[in-house]
């Protein structure tokens, strides 16, 4: 059997019921995909997205569900391009970020899969961790990695949605914008405290059980996901200064500096290629600064998404021209081998 196959991959749309932002990511996407996606020949077309595509932060199951429907219904011709592609036999991902983590409760993936593809479910498929192609790529949002973003127990969510689970130090903070700052501050010391016990439950049998029905979803080794679930840990000594810094720097209208790859994505990569499952491809978003760059002692290649929303960071095109959209793109060859790379594209198409 052939394994050819594009992959398109973007991610940190930002999506909310309300089309707000000033790159208008919910106009210029159903055009990427009907000129890009819909109108490409040859292989089988996989377009994922990487993360924070929807604003679904904060809700219950049946906020969340009637949340998602309100986005879909601002965003007409973003749905009616998705569902296109599904019906034209484009598989469609979903990586869970730190913004619609609650895309991996079940009854969420379910209504997305049947509001985009009712006749073809097995088309839309959501990742709560992890999008896995083995040999070819690894695809993860990234906040995981980030003390500030990072959910402990994030498997837990296919379990007992997202209530219950340890609240990220930064999702404390902006959960109560009208509070005082010493509340918020309190807010994020007791998110400290639970991120703390959250993290000594991800080491313990019973989250073992979980990571072992991850390995058999991913198609990876258990050690391999193991290793890779307790690649990164909270730690409040580290996190409490760096949220100080993030404060001031906002406060400041700065941003922190960062123009390279991050090392937890060489740290997981080499972890693969130990396990005997090494990619050509690790991919996040998250920092929304797209990349491409070479990993420290790995053959995998890195590549950061970006962001289509208005908050560009990084010292890439799109910082000076707004109308250049990063993804990235992967073409599987007949015998496997990879190509591709980070990748802008132009509405005008320049």
């Amino acid at each position: 059997m052939s394994r050819a196959a594009r992959w398109w991959l973007l991610s940190d749309l930002h999506l909310g019921d309300l089309d707000e932002d000033p790159r208008l990511p919910g106009r210029v996407l159903p055009e990427f995909l009907h000129r890009e996606v819909l109108a490409a020949s040859g292989p089988q077309q996989r377009v994922a997205f990487v993360g924070d595509t929807f604003e679904l932060a904060g809700f219950d199951e049946g906020g969340s569900l009637a949340r998602l429907e309100s986005i879909l219904a601002s965003h007409p011709a973003t749905f009616e391009a998705l569902a296109a592609c599904a019906a034209g036999g484009v598989q469609l991902h979903f990586v869970c970020g730190n913004h619609d983590v609650e895309l991996a409760r079940p009854a969420v993936a379910a209504r997305l899969s049947e509001l985009l593809s009712p006749g073809e479910p097995t088309r839309i498929q959501v990742h709560p961790w992890l999008l896995h192609v083995p040999q070819v790529l690894v695809a993860e949002h990234g906040h995981q990695h980030h003390a500030l973003h990072r959910i402990p127990e994030l498997l837990r969510t296919g379990v007992n949605g997202t209530d219950g689970l340890a609240l990220p130090p930064l999702a404390a903070w902006h959960a109560q914008p009208s509070s005082s700052r010493v509340s918020r501050a309190r807010a994020v010391a007791r998110a400290c405290l639970e991120s703390e016990r959250a993290e000594r439950r991800v080491r313990e049998s019973a989250y073992d059980g979980m990571l072992q029905t991850a390995s058999a979803g991913l198609t990876l080794d258990e050690a391999a996901v193991r290793a890779l679930a307790r690649l990164s840990r909270f730690r409040t000594v580290q996190a409490l200064p760096r949220a100080a810094t993030r404060m001031v720097l906002a406060a400041a209208g700065r941003r922190s500096a960062g123009e390279k790859a991050p090392a937890a994505a060489g740290r997981s990569a080499r972890i693969l290629e130990a396990h005997g499952s090494g990619v050509a491809w690790y991919i996040s978003g998250h920092t929304h600064r797209a990349l491409e760059s070479a990993l420290e002692a790995s053959s995998t290649r890195y590549a950061n998404t970006g962001t289509w929303s208005s908050d560009v960071r990084g010292g890439g095109p799109d910082q000076s021209d707004r109308q250049a959209f990063p993804y990235v793109v992967v073409d599987v060859a007949h015998d496997g081998g990879t190509s591709g790379g980070l990748r802008y594209w132009r509405p005008d198409g320049g």
